[in-house]
């Protein structure tokens, strides 16, 4: 039974220093609490925990979308934007100066361009006008423009047929004249020509 008191007169075990009857007089978390114990064992003050820190929560980075993020990663790349040079030993470039047009046969509606210097008329696919004809030679013959002096020339090259301007047989060249009908093998071609006295390209491909 408990014989002693506290100084508010609750009734306490002797071991006990303090009242636990009696209100703290303050609530600081640093005051030591005195438990009670038993078989003469002195008491031990025990630290009650501070409350724990509470830490800001932290703020996540704004978000940027990709285009954003495009932006900020990549700089600005400078490019070298290289300009073809002319090279002054290539070949003049052969302009078109006239037509001949198929007028029978496979080729007939259809148009063969002519242009500066020679153009091979023959079987041979390497040819500049094929002519799909077995009367016609590989290399049948060449029409040439002159442009100093603004000429078409049509020469025969030994084939083993001929040649025909106007249904006549060339020996063994001519100079042709617009709408000239033009014979190799059996197929024929009507001659078209851009180029004249007053109508022809210059040296820097300009037309005059």
């Amino acid at each position: 039974m408990a014989d002693k008191r506290c100084e508010n007169g609750h009734f306490i075990d002797e071991s006990w220093d303090l009242c636990p009857y009696c209100p703290a007089e303050n609530a600081e978390s640093d005051v030591p609490v005195v438990r009670p114990t038993r078989f003469g064992e002195p008491s031990r003050p025990v630290a009650v925990p501070p409350e724990p820190v509470r830490r800001p929560t932290a703020v996540p980075p704004p978000t940027m979308n990709r285009d954003s993020a495009v932006a900020l990663a990549d700089p600005p790349v400078e490019r070298t934007v290289a300009v073809q040079k002319l090279d002054p030993l290539a070949a003049p470039k052969r302009y078109v100066v006239g037509w001949l047009v198929g007028l029978n046969g496979v080729a007939r509606g259809e148009s063969f361009p002519v242009r500066i210097g020679r153009n091979v008329l023959g079987r041979d696919r390497r040819s500049d006008i094929v002519v799909n004809d077995d009367q016609a030679s590989s290399h049948h013959a060449d029409l040439v423009f002159r442009p100093e002096e603004r000429r078409f020339i049509l020469m025969d090259h030994n084939s083993t047929n001929g040649t025909y301007v106007n249904d006549a047989e060339i020996e063994p060249r001519r100079d042709l004249a617009p709408k000239d009908i033009v014979r190799v093998g059996s197929h024929k071609y009507l001659f078209m020509p851009l180029c004249d006295e007053g109508f022809y390209w210059d040296e820097e491909g300009a037309l005059k």
